[in-house]
């Protein structure tokens, strides 16, 4: 699930307060649902998010996600409300669970009539982070959480989804035998 740049604009002019906070993050971050549900003050570290070994997916190295100025500034706003616990929560100042995400997406989806899924922020910012970006994969697989480009090529860059990047591949790839012949 990858959305356009259209469809992206739909489900931000339907989603409202905490929910497009988390939505928003989600989408300039690449990082997991999870990632952002279970995140606390105390994994603020200025532009860095650290989640220690025991609390990153593997379990096995530090998670790190590199915060953009924009998801910066929704964290250094929820933060400042969140003091304890949780820094993404719903209108009702709960943590956000599987379930409560899973329903607000279900809810935007019938609004906007296209599935609407968490991930699909994350399957979002790996395909427009490689083409249009000009990030290379193994950068982008540290950004993601991965320790090499493998998964990213595999499961996330949706590159067959771009046509017009293909095009220009293709012409780039023989572009070096004409200029030689």
């Amino acid at each position: 699930m990858v959305y356009t740049d259209a469809q992206w604009n739909k489900i931000t002019s339907h989603a409202k307060g905490p929910v497009l906070d988390l939505l928003n993050f989600l989408y300039l971050t690449g990082c997991r649902p999870i990632e952002a549900r279970i995140l606390e003050a105390k994994h603020i570290h200025d532009d860095l998010i650290i989640f220690p070994a025991d609390e990153s997916k593997g379990e096995v190295d530090p998670r790190v996600i590199f915060l953009p100025p924009e998801a910066k500034e929704i964290v250094d706003r929820l933060r400042l409300t969140n003091v304890d616990g949780y820094v993404f929560r719903n209108s009702r100042g709960n943590s956000w669970t599987k379930h409560a995400v899973k329903c607000a997406m279900a809810r935007i989806t019938e609004k906007v009539g296209f599935r609407v899924i968490a991930y699909g922020t994350r399957h979002s910012y790996a395909t427009n982070a490689l083409p249009q970006g000009g990030v290379d994969p193994v950068s982008l697989a540290h950004l993601m959480g991965h320790k090499d480009p493998t998964m990213v090529s595999r499961v996330y860059s949706h590159i067959a989804k771009n046509p017009n990047f293909l095009r220009e591949q293709a012409r780039k790839a023989i572009s070096r035998r004409k200029s030689a012949g």
